[in-house]
């Protein structure tokens, strides 16, 4: 049996992402971080799935 992990909608890890990095409240920012973690797990796999999909460089 093979598993599955399945990935967020690209566009909702862009609106996270980019409520991270512009929120102009730190209630915001850590609503999109905690979003992110959530859904990825570590900071490095946010990264990898940012860079995956020509994000973040």
């Amino acid at each position: 049996m093979e598993l599955f992990v399945k990935e967020p909608p690209l566009v909702l890890v862009k609106t996270w992402y980019e409520l991270l990095v512009n929120a102009e409240n730190d209630d915001s920012k850590s609503h999109a971080e905690n979003m992110l973690l959530g859904a990825f797990g570590t900071q490095e796999a946010v990264a990898d799935y940012l860079k995956k999909h020509k994000i973040i460089k």
